[in-house]
């Protein structure tokens, strides 16, 4: 077994590998699979000598592993920060009973950042990583839920819990009546839910605007590093990818004065809970940055956001209605300085979804066709 850089050349045997393992597919990848895993691994905007994804040959050259990596740079009080972004491992289930995915995590925590961390490892990967000395960051394993249309949202946690004939049923006869319940409450002047026009301003975010944002995040917190380069093709490939929903939102909220409150962004998909990518203001400005991210949401007719909880904002969080909830994907952390290591785990970092590796999903919907 040989552990060495992923180059461009492996793009379609490694396309090919994840199309057969996580998607369960036969035959080649589609082409947009294969664009993802170029652009995201080897064209991203931020590289750093070192700081590589890792593929794992057998002993007849076949790729049987991959590990994606992403280095990220942050900033903490002025001083730089080298973090690695590692992915979930894909292994072909012929080599499994291999060191393949041991020796790819190895490579992994050996290269030069600061930080290694992963912010989207499913169970098992946790434990793995556990074993290999990370260590789990339980506050940014959370995520923050906001339901906008209560029954509607109670309805989709049912139908997702029991994908039975019968909850499906249960669920068609019911939404009439939620309907009408979730008109109700959203108008009750004293419901926790209630929805109405705030004396905020939104607009389209622009890039400019996003980078004036934020630079004016606390100085005491880690921050994302980003010149306009970076942001724009984060921002880009997310709305591009379109992984998890048709629409990515992008607003600034202004105060009647037209000074800049904060900003949000998230996917779009009427009927359906929408997953915010990122959400910022001054702590001061968050709650109203919140009512009018919960209203814009609520007139485009969804039924509830989530997203990953930024510790600064818990407090604002819990007073809009927000519960708290961990689904999916464990965060962790690795560092052999114990002062950063302790700098992430007390919940200083603005880190979003798209700040990490989570928001650069593989599009939801494949194009048709192979790459040659």
């Amino acid at each position: 077994m040989a552990i060495r850089t992923f180059v461009e050349a492996d793009v379609p045997q490694v396309a090919d590998l994840v199309w057969k393992v996580l998607h369960e597919r036969e035959g080649a990848s589609p082409s947009n699979l294969r664009s993802y895993f170029r652009e995201l691994f080897l064209e991203n905007p931020w590289h750093e000598e070192g700081i590589v994804s890792r593929v794992a040959e057998d002993n007849q050259g076949k790729i049987v592993a991959f590990f994606g990596t992403i280095a990220r740079r942050m900033t903490f009080q002025g001083k730089t920060i080298r973090f690695a972004f590692g992915s979930n491992f894909v292994v072909d289930p012929e080599s499994r009973a291999t060191m393949a995915a041991i020796q790819l995590l190895r490579a992994f925590m050996k290269g030069p950042q600061d930080v290694s961390i992963t912010d989207s490892a499913n169970e098992n990967s946790r434990q793995m990583l556990r074993s290999l000395g990370f260590t789990v960051v339980p506050v940014y394993s959370l995520l923050w839920a906001r339901p906008l249309r209560p029954s509607f949202y109670a309805l989709h946690g049912v139908a997702r819990l029991k994908k039975s004939k019968l909850a499906r049923t249960v669920s068609a006869i019911a939404k009439p009546f939620s309907a009408l319940a979730d008109a109700v409450i959203v108008r009750m002047p004293l419901s926790p839910f209630r929805q109405f026009e705030h004396d905020t301003i939104g607009e389209e975010l622009d890039l400019d605007t996003h980078l004036q944002a934020l630079a004016k995040l606390p100085k005491n917190w880690l921050l994302p590093e980003y010149d306009r380069a970076s942001l724009k093709w984060v921002v880009d490939f997310v709305v591009r990818n379109k992984s998890l929903g048709e629409e990515v939102r992008k607003v600034v909220v202004r105060d009647k004065d037209r000074k800049v409150l904060g900003w949000y962004m998230y996917y779009v998909d009427r009927g359906e809970v929408g997953e915010v990518l990122q959400v910022g203001a001054e702590t001061a400005s968050m709650a109203k940055v919140l009512d009018h991210l919960f209203h814009d949401a609520w007139k485009r007719g969804m039924i509830g956001l989530h997203g990953r909880l930024e510790p600064q904002f818990m407090e604002d969080l819990t007073l809009k209605s927000c519960f708290f909830l961990r689904n999916g994907s464990w965060t962790l952390v690795h560092s052999s300085k114990p002062e950063l290591l302790a700098l992430v785990q007390s919940g200083t970092a603005f880190f979003s979804r798209i700040d990490g590796e989570w928001g650069l999903r593989p599009p939801r919907v494949f194009a048709a066709g192979v790459s040659a």
